[in-house]
């Protein structure tokens, strides 16, 4: 059998991977930008997942991140990247890892090291393992950015109740670690600097058991899942809305949310319905 090398090219800047033994670990490493991803990256993702789906003596995928940051999501700057290695128009429809991650037969594991919003916090539905630092927070900020997140919607109720999931998604609030721990966004909370010891113990136990029992535990767990809308996802994207939102962020202002307009002549016919009439007018007009 050919021997794997130790290190992996993922066709991305910001990602650094590594094989040792029968895990391949990748590593976000872009501390300037919050560790956010850019079209390369998410690419290089998928790249490690098939990588990983591929090579026989591979078992498991690791993601995680540098300092303090696991993924702050995408990088919405760097969408026209003149210098990207990947042609994401021609795979716009399949421009993220996540249901990849979630559909490959060996086990991927996200090591939270800290913050993780957006793509970041995705990543973790997807993933079969989620053990993260004590320092981890996690954000649902979606909608402020006027993106119907079709990934978070057929993964967080499921995750933690339709009602505490209507709270992170409408709210955007915040999770500390302990909390993801207790609504069960995350499997186990460790303290920081034991995250990479004791991501290496868990790995230990599941050796423990079968490779292809793994696999077909997987593969049943996933077909009790919802389906991810992504075409619905991606007809969110370019909308007056999204491009508001996306320009108010680079801005640094609140977005000022366009109208619909749409419905406008159906809304007029019901409005007699409910609205109160105005006597002193229809008097005037009858006299």
């Amino acid at each position: 059998m050919t021997a794997l090398p130790n290190e992996v090219d993922l066709a991305a800047e910001e990602l650094s991977a590594r094989i040792d033994g029968d895990t391949l670990t990748v590593t976000i490493d872009r501390p300037e930008k919050r560790n956010a991803l850019t079209a390369d990256g998410y690419h290089g993702i998928k790249r490690a997942a098939m990588i990983v789906a591929d090579e026989p003596s591979l078992d498991f995928l690791v993601i995680t991140g540098t300092g303090d940051m696991f993924c702050a999501g995408g990088d919405m700057n760097a969408v026209g990247n003149p210098d990207r290695r990947w042609d994401s128009f021609t795979e716009a429809y399949d421009a993220t890892p996540f249901e990849t991650l979630g559909k490959i037969p060996k086990l991927v594991v996200c090591a939270v090291n800290g913050l993780a919003l957006g793509g970041g916090l995705v990543m973790t539905l997807y993933a079969d393992l989620v053990i993260a630092s004590d320092r981890a927070r996690l954000r649902v900020p979606d909608l402020t950015r006027g993106v119907y997140e079709a990934f978070v919607a057929a993964r967080i109720p499921q995750r933690v109740g339709t009602l505490r999931a209507n709270h992170l998604i409408y709210g955007n609030d915040w999770v500390e670690a302990a909390e993801a721990e207790r609504l069960g966004f995350v499997g186990k909370v460790v303290p920081h600097d034991s995250l990479v010891a004791e991501t290496v113990a868990l790995l230990d136990r599941v050796r423990n058991t079968g490779p292809a029992a793994r696999a077909a535990m997987k593969r049943e767990m996933a077909r009790a899942l919802p389906p991810v809308d992504v075409s619905g996802y991606w007809a969110s994207m370019g909308t007056a809305e999204q491009i508001e939102a996306f320009t108010a962020f680079l801005q640094k202002r609140p977005p000022t949310w366009p109208a619909a307009s749409a419905r406008d002549a159906f809304v007029a016919t019901r409005r007699p319905a409910w609205m109160p009439t105005d006597k002193h007018s229809e008097g005037t007009e009858s006299s």
